[in-house]
Order: C-alpha cells, then sequence, then structure tokens
C-alpha cells in the first residue's frame, strides 16, 4: 500500500497531525445526534473522533490509503467534487482548504455538493486561507510534524508552492496550487449554491458557516 494519496499528501504525516484544536471548532458547530458528511476525510483525523462521539459519519476520499484508517465512520472512496450520494445530513465538512481550489469553477462545484447534500436547517463548516492571506515562504510545526512551505510563484489566477514535511528522520515534498477566497467571492459562490454565510468560527476568517438561503 502506497503511503501518499494520488494527489501527493503523505499518510504518515496526516496519521501524525493533531487532531485540535480543529476539532473542537467542529464540534462546536455539530449538534448532538447530528449526521455528519465529511468531504475529503483523510485519515479520519475528525471523522474518527465524531464517530466515537456517536454520530453517524460518512467519510468521503479519493485515497484508500488514506480511507483505511477511519474506524467507526462509513467510509466512501470517490471524487467529491460530483459527489452524488442521494443522501442529505445535518452536517457538511469541507475542509483542508478544498473551497480554495484554483479553478474557479471547481470551487463552485464544491459549494454544490455540499449543499446538495445538506439537509433543511443544517449547516456547511468551509475551511479557508485567511481572505488577507499572501503566500510565502514559511516554516511551522503541527504537533510532531515540520512543515516548511517554500517556492512560492504568484500567478494571474492564484499561486503555485510546495510543501514539505518533516517526521522524524523522513520528510515528503509536496507540490501544489490555490487561490484566496475573500468574503466578498465566498458569498457569491455561497448564493449561487443556495447557501449564504453566517459567519466564522475564527478571527482570521479562516473557519466560516454556511446555512440553506432563506427560501432554497
Amino acid at each position: 500500500m502506497t503511503d501518499t494519496a494520488p494527489d501527493g499528501s503523505p499518510v504518515p504525516v496526516y496519521l501524525a497531525l493533531p487532531a485540535e484544536p480543529d476539532l473542537g471548532r467542529v464540534r462546536s458547530v455539530v449538534r448532538d445526534g447530528w449526521s455528519v458528511l465529511d468531504l475529503g476525510a483523510g485519515v479520519g483525523r475528525i471523522a474518527n473522533p465524531l464517530a466515537a462521539d456517536g454520530h453517524a459519519v460518512v467519510a468521503v476520499d479519493d485515497s484508500t490509503a488514506m480511507l483505511e484508517h477511519n474506524h467507526g465512520a462509513e467510509t466512501v472512496r470517490a471524487d467529491i467534487w460530483t459527489l452524488g450520494l442521494g443522501r442529505q445530513f445535518d452536517a457538511v465538512l469541507a475542509m483542508s482548504h478544498l473551497v480554495n481550489d484554483r479553478v474557479a469553477g471547481r470551487r463552485q462545484q464544491l459549494l454544490r455538493v455540499c449543499r446538495r447534500h445538506l439537509r433543511p436547517g443544517g449547516v456547511v463548516l468551509v475551511t479557508r486561507y485567511p481572505p488577507g492571506w499572501s503566500p510565502s515562504a514559511s516554516s511551522s510545526t503541527a504537533g510532531p510534524v515540520q512543515i516548511e512551505l517554500h517556492d512560492v510563484r504568484v500567478l494571474a489566477d492564484g499561486f503555485a508552492a510546495e510543501v514539505t514535511y518533516a517526521l522524524g528522520e523522513r520528510s515528503w515534498t509536496q507540490a501544489f496550487d490555490g487561490a484566496v477566497v475573500d468574503d466578498d467571492e465566498l458569498a457569491a459562490l455561497a448564493a449561487q449554491a443556495g447557501l449564504e454565510v453566517q459567519g466564522a468560527l475564527d478571527d482570521d476568517g479562516a473557519w466560516v458557516v454556511l446555512e440553506p438561503s432563506t427560501g432554497a
């Protein structure tokens, strides 16, 4: 079994990343007994503890290597951008900067998938790069993982960069690209998908709660 996902994300790194503080933010909006759809669930960093809390969780990812580490959640290997489960959930999680896809059309696709799977009265939780963020070389840590962002290139429609993860004596370098989604664009994307922005869970505006539009 490979230790990387199709997009190059290293499975051992994601297994080592701590659930907090992200899990606490998710729990703050997911009510007792709610069903949860976790898009891009990865190794179950959030899905596993939510399932342990008693939520009925469906974890979706395109990587078998990631999904095999989910426990307690129903797993679905699928393309999240075209997902159609024919089911709806009380909460839909679109984390890991999925909404920051460099292709504008895919940003819209993502929110349409979220709305398609959302029950009336439910919530969508989206994480994005902070609206005022500008990509540049930087170093940080998350639990035991050292993270270095480098080789950043600003493009007309976003940016491209590489990130190197170091865990113990191992390291992985992954190329990726994206775009910063500001408040106006997020509100417009949400409206087109039948959603509306309710507010942010953090001061940077990176964790955003969406709800079905009135009358949608």
